[in-house]
């Protein structure tokens, strides 16, 4: 298998450039570069990049004898393995507590860096309550946070409704004393509610904002 040391043979044989005026011309320790070009050892990232610059070579194509197109390719396969499907469950009100989860049907955004997240899943906002900070339209990334959330968070908060339907809020969310809630709004036109947790089926935390640019 070629290594490093077999690429920096390979262009110093093509270019007609000793070992010798490599080391003078780019400052590089002759004992250092004679002892890893022999035994193969790990080379310093300096070295490289500096070995990259002085034959106008990528750092890639140095390093792992990649070309430019399978770098780019190693990259999006290294991406793509950290990519997770998260769902889509439909909209949610920043405002009064309204909307319907499950609306949007089989849908699903990949993302990546978020393996570390319980349950994660995406609500569309709707409302603006929450402006600017949660604008309608906006993609609410949310999870299920194990520890007790703290006071000034936003939130996604499903309540006990109805059969056959599942309400739910994006509000801040502060905890008061004797079991009540208080969710309130960015825009203070908007009024704070107040609830008992008995009445609440489940906190959520908004992990993630996902803004569309137009």
């Amino acid at each position: 298998m070629e290594s490093i040391s077999d690429r920096i043979n390979l262009l110093l044989k093509n270019r007609g450039i000793t070992a010798y005026r490599l080391c003078m011309d780019t400052g590089i320790d002759t004992g250092t570069f004679s002892k890893s070009i022999r035994t193969k050892e790990r080379w310093k990232s300096q070295h490289m990049r500096t070995m990259s610059d002085y034959f106008k070579v990528s750092l890639d194509w140095l390093m792992k004898g990649e070309t430019m197109a399978q770098s780019v390719q190693r990259e999006i396969a290294e991406v793509s393995k950290k990519l997770t499907q998260v769902p889509i469950l439909g909209i949610v009100e920043c405002g009064k507590p309204t909307a319907t989860w499950y609306e949007a049907g089989n849908k699903f955004i990949e993302m990546n860096d978020i393996s570390h997240l319980h349950t994660p899943f995406i609500l569309v906002a709707k409302g603006e309550s929450m402006s600017p900070y949660i604008n309608a339209g906006d993609k609410i990334l949310c999870a299920d946070i194990p520890e007790r959330i703290k006071n000034g968070v936003a939130v996604v908060v499903s309540f006990d409704s109805p059969p056959d339907t599942y309400e739910a809020n994006a509000k801040l969310i502060k905890f008061e004393k004797d079991g009540l809630v208080t969710l309130y709004s960015i825009n203070t036109k908007f009024a704070p509610t107040i609830h008992r947790e008995n009445e609440i089926k489940k906190i959520f935390k908004v992990v993630r904002i996902i803004r569309d640019v137009k």
